[in-house]
């Protein structure tokens, strides 16, 4: 019987019960031996194998007295909290119920005050822990069998916007997009996708601002025993069309390809190619062949350097937005590389620099809608920052468990499939004949791959 008035009369008809309906349950709360994170038994058998926990005790995450939680066991709980789709820290209530505590094992799960005290306390020292506890994880990561083939290892650093909510939050202003928020950059290695480093930087921050320091931080992260495997390559947008980072790409021995600037004298350079009858144009790879798009090469001085200019022009499409740029039919992107002509031609330079667009762009795509840097969700700078760190190791994390344990299928899925297949999932813990068991339901769907994953989780060795 409908119980509920209608606010106001319409012309349809309303009826006393629908013609097919749903089970109507009696719904109570009784239930304790159903945890809804079963993804817990995946991911937490990998960061314990990794050592998260002692890696920050070691290295004095926060200090804290005998009957205090550390702050390995906070990261941790911060860590854990993202990788189950939280996105503050009050949503460590997706990791209390009895039967997670149960899969959580000899973790401790700090309260949301604890949480907040950790992260709102955090200063610059507590920052860079952080990030040095990452470094180490990813070290093992690799090691464990993570790690880009050898050969090429692209570093792509790149600016974000994160936008902010709400008075007082340190560092958010009105950044060039004229958006209020916070701009922090990101270290990709292009790759796999992992985060090789992250820095917490004002809204207002020019996108290349400290660009060259920080591509130190990206190189630093690479362990150094394969340091020797990788030719590294800096990839940049232009934000990157500066000295500094060119000077740090140099420093490490590495190759950069930079997108330029439109410069009158980039602009002198790339009409005199265009206009030359002798230029040789030979057709662009990848995507950009299907376009009609074509390279062609000149010589450049950039910061005092003799580089390669590298031009691809592209026919202008009817109905495309016209530019003062466009010259006779056709748009002119380039770029300029320390690359010798003898090891890579134009055209695979060109190519590789546009691979710019697929897994870094996904990688900090999934950190912003699948992960914590969607929001700054603290007022202390420092601590939004650290609370960035941990997104960027549950985004390792959920890769890691993806490669080691996951079936090819699942290399690249984005984190929310990861959480819908793996992760969020119902079952039910119990004790029985002294051990504990993990009941998957008959009906899921992947519970053989999740049963597959688990034990070779478990093979992998342990670090200290």
């Amino acid at each position: 019987m409908n119980a509920t008035a209608l606010l106001f009369p319409v012309e349809d008809m309303v009826i006393e019960r629908p013609g097919r309906e749903v089970a109507h349950p009696v719904v109570e709360a009784s239930e304790d031996s159903v945890t809804g994170v079963a993804g817990i038994a995946l991911w937490g058998e990998l960061l314990d194998r990794l050592g998260l926990v002692a890696e920050g005790d070691r290295r004095v995450l926060r200090p804290i007295g005998p009957a205090g939680y550390t702050g390995g066991e906070c990261y941790r709980a911060v860590v854990e909290l993202q990788l189950a789709g939280g996105d503050f820290l009050s949503d460590r209530s997706l990791l209390a119920g009895e039967a997670t505590q149960r899969l959580r094992g000899q973790h401790s799960l700090p309260s949301h005050t604890t949480l907040w005290r950790f992260c709102a306390g955090a200063d610059f020292g507590r920052a860079q822990i952080a990030a040095a506890v990452n470094r180490a994880m990813l070290r093992r990561a690799w090691a464990l069998g993570t790690a880009p083939e050898a050969g090429i290892l692209t570093i792509d650093p790149d600016a974000t916007l994160v936008a902010t909510y709400g008075p007082g939050k340190e560092g958010s202003t009105f950044s060039y997009t004229h958006e209020v928020g916070l701009s922090p950059m990101v270290g990709i290695c292009g790759e796999t996708g992992d985060v090789l480093a992250l820095r917490a930087r004002g809204g207002n921050a020019n996108p290349g601002r400290g660009l060259g320091s920080f591509i130190d931080e990206c190189v630093a992260a690479i362990p150094t025993v394969c340091r020797g495997r990788y030719q590294l390559w800096i990839r940049i947008d232009s934000a990157g069309y500066r000295a500094d980072a060119v000077e740090a790409a140099e420093r490490h021995d590495g190759v950069y390809t930079i997108t330029v600037r439109g410069y009158k004298n980039v602009r002198r350079a790339i009409e005199a190619l265009a206009r030359d009858p002798e230029t040789t144009w030979v057709p662009a790879l990848g995507a950009e062949e299907n376009k009609g798009s074509e390279i062609a090469e000149t010589s450049f001085v950039f910061a005092g350097r003799p580089v390669r200019l590298i031009v691809r022009r592209q026919p202008v499409a009817s109905g495309d937005q016209l530019s003062f740029d466009d010259l006779d039919g056709y748009r002119f992107h380039a770029i300029i590389t320390n690359i010798p002509s003898f090891l890579a031609s134009a055209a695979v330079v060109e190519h590789h620099h546009r691979l710019r667009g697929g897994i870094p762009e996904e990688a900090i795509r999934q950190l912003k809608e699948d992960f914590g840097l969607n929001h700054a969700p603290l007022q202390n700078f420092y601590g939004n920052w650290l609370w960035w760190h941990a997104a960027a190791l549950a985004y390792n994390t959920a890769r890691w468990v993806r490669v080691l344990a996951l079936p090819e299928e699942f290399r690249t899925c984005r984190g929310k499939r990861l959480r819908l297949a793996f992760f969020n999932v119902a079952a039910r813990v119990v004790r029985h004949a002294r051990r504990l068991h993990l009941r998957l339901p008959r009906a899921y769907a992947h519970a053989g791959v999740f049963i597959e994953a688990l034990t070779r989780i478990r093979a992998l060795p342990t670090f200290a």
